[in-house]
């Protein structure tokens, strides 16, 4: 199975999403939703069926049923295969139960997206930050201006894990809400990047909410800065993993 060749791009023209996607459907990526579950971020798995040109939207096909949403409210889909996710939100077209031949118990329709993130991979090292004798602060800015200050656990060049000694489940019932963040390096360097959330939950006990996130939208500078900084930590601990972004 081969990988759409595709560098880390957003695509807003119709026609491109469009086959874009159908390509997706072709090549069997995996398709899932992003829902809040209680405490906890969630991927749910779900089958992308056919695109519909003519009304502009998606069948999608789930075994169990996705809760339904308010025609407002924008659901988070992420497409994967390979190294390669295909991230978008869309809201719930239409939706119902009905036998089909993909043996799905739930069919729905959701609108085509305006707009898909290509996101593609690279394998990355993950170092620990916790045994450092300084923590390493970070703040998160939120779709609307909110910041929130935390700390960095681990960190790659195209993720961290942050903690949060707060809950943070209502500030993040969307996704989408997470915009951007800026990291205090070592010896006076700033790293600021975009950010998506794709993993977040809240231990009581601690009082203590962590996040995953996904850098995007990096300059080359910011780059080759987080790379440094990884390096360095690299010779002082072992890395955690080698792990692939996704």
């Amino acid at each position: 199975m081969s990988v759409l060749a595709t560098d880390d791009v957003k695509v807003t023209h119709r026609q491109e999403i469009i086959k874009l996607l159908s390509k997706a459907i072709e090549q069997e990526y995996q398709f899932s939703y992003i829902s809040a579950i209680k405490r906890r971020v969630a991927s749910n798995p779900i089958e992308l069926i056919s695109v519909n040109t003519e009304e502009a939207t998606l069948d999608v096909g789930s075994e169990i049923p996705i809760p339904e949403q308010k025609s407002k409210d924008s659901m988070m889909f992420r497409l994967a295969c390979g190294g390669l996710s295909i991230v978008f939100k869309s809201r719930m077209a239409d939706s119902g139960r009905s036998e089909s031949s993909y043996n799905r118990s739930f069919r729905y329709k959701i609108d085509l997206p305006y707009a898909v993130s290509c996101i593609q991979s690279r394998k990355s090292v993950r170092v620990d930050l916790q045994s450092l004798s300084d923590e390493v602060p970070v703040v998160l800015t939120l779709s609307g201006g909110t910041s929130i200050n935390g700390e960095i656990v681990d960190i790659s060049t195209s993720g961290a894990r942050i903690r949060v000694n707060q809950d943070l489940t209502e500030e993040f019932k969307n996704f989408q809400t997470l915009k951007a963040c800026r990291i205090d390096l070592p010896s006076n360097s700033v790293l600021q990047t975009g950010a998506q959330l794709l993993a977040m939950k809240f231990d009581q006990e601690r009082g203590a909410s962590t996040l995953g996130c996904q850098f995007v939208d990096m300059l080359r500078s910011g780059e080759d800065m987080l790379e440094k900084f990884v390096s360095n930590v690299l010779e002082k601990t072992k890395p955690l993993e080698l792990v692939i972004a996704s």
